[in-house]
Formats: structure tokens, C-alpha cells, sequence
């Protein structure tokens, strides 16, 4: 089962190539390998219940967002703040939900989410592959907020991730596709998968230069 740890929609495109798949918290959002690592260490570590977690945390969101760019793909992971923003801002962790609304419906949708999350990595007896999946590009496929660039520390939160996976369960590997390539290679944990990729400019482009390592999830 591949399980997206961010940062952005490409993982869950991917990962339907296989097989039909559950929905869990980071499949259609910008999520920064921080904040994965955040999120999972008040679900599993802590223990936090689901809706304190997801209401305070994860969809804690008083802010919106436009995208730059007036046409897409321009810019498409361009983002500035704008209270007549489409998407949901989360200001606390800089994370952008681009595909829900501020309401209950979503954080009982979260809540389901990290409730199966919870329970695939405790209770599923096979392999779980986590994903991340990089910026397109450091231009227009960067994923930046009011300018400034999010996305950081990414090899070093990536092994806090691996770690913390370890802790409570045996059965899991990480793969990480990655088109930046700037972060020294030894900060990250060496049972990590590594797959280098060009960079492209457009989430999109991704996906044929993953479909080459799709023997990794067979």
C-alpha cells in the first residue's frame, strides 16, 4: 500500500497507477515534510485524539490563498495570501489545502482519514510505502507562499519521518523522488529509497519519470 507523505497531489496520481487506493490526510494538499512529521507525531507518538489534532493542527485554517499565475499551469504552485483565495491557508504549519472548504464536512473528512491512517500503520500486516514526492522545479513548479519558499530541512524531516514510522511497526519502506537535488545526501536516512529526477517545472511531468520505478512497489 503506498501511503503520501506530500508534498503535493502527485503521489496520490501515482499511486492509483496500482491499485484503487483509501484517501488519508496528505493525499490532495501541499504538505511540507515538517509538517508531515508533526502531524504524525502528535497521531502516533502522542496519542492526540483525531478531531483535537485535525481541528487545532491540521486544518487549522483562518487564512486563504490565490494561486500566481492567471492561467494554468502558470505559476500552478505559486501561492499568495487573499482573503478571496480559493484555497485554505494553514498559517500555523504553511500548508495549503487547495481542494476543501473551512466547514464541518472536512474535518469529519480528516477525522475519517487519520482514523484509517492510524489504524493501516498500527494493525496492516503488509508492506506500507510512504512517498514523497519533491517541488517540479525551484521556478515556476516551486511551491512557495507570499514568496517565500516552504519547503526546507526536507532530508533531515523525511528520517525524523522514517524514524518515527519504525516505532511502531516493522513491515514499511520510504521512497523519495526527488527533481532538486540540493540537500547534502548523507542527511538522509540511508534506508531511504532515493530516485533521482529531473526537474520539469510542472507536477504533471512528474509522473512519467516515476512510472521507471515502479518496480520498487512490486
Amino acid at each position: 500500500m503506498i501511503i503520501s507523505i506530500g508534498l503535493q497531489c502527485t503521489n496520490y496520481i501515482y499511486k492509483k497507477n496500482f491499485k484503487p487506493s483509501y484517501f488519508l490526510p496528505f493525499d490532495l494538499m501541499f504538505a511540507t515534510p515538517s509538517f508531515v512529521f508533526d502531524m504524525l507525531e502528535l497521531l502516533l507518538k502522542k496519542n492526540m485524539d483525531i478531531e483535537l489534532l485535525v481541528r487545532e493542527h491540521f486544518f487549522y485554517c483562518k487564512k486563504r490563498a490565490n494561486m500566481n499565475g492567471s492561467i494554468w499551469p502558470a505559476k500552478a504552485e505559486h501561492y499568495y495570501t487573499s482573503d478571496e483565495g480559493f484555497a485554505l491557508y494553514n498559517e500555523k504549519y504553511n500548508v495549503i489545502f487547495p481542494h476543501d472548504e473551512n466547514n464541518d464536512e472536512s474535518v469529519d473528512k480528516y477525522i475519517r482519514r487519520f482514523t484509517r491512517l492510524k489504524d493501516i500503520i498500527l494493525n496492516t500486516q503488509e508492506c506500507l510505502f510512504f512517498t514523497y514526492t519533491s517541488q517540479s522545479s525551484l521556478e515556476d513548479g516551486n511551491f512557495t507562499i507570499d514568496g517565500n519558499n516552504v519547503v526546507c530541512d526536507v532530508y533531515n524531516s523525511l528520517s525524523k519521518i522514517y524514524d518515527l514510522i519504525g516505532k511502531f511497526r516493522n513491515n514499511y519502506k520510504m521512497v523519495v523522488f526527488d527533481t532538486i537535488n540540493e540537500e547534502p545526501l548523507h542527511l538522509l536516512n540511508e534506508n531511504i529509497i532515493y530516485c533521482k529526477l529531473k526537474r520539469c517545472n510542472y507536477l504533471n511531468d512528474l509522473i512519467p519519470q516515476m512510472n521507471k520505478y515502479k518496480y520498487l512497489f512490486e
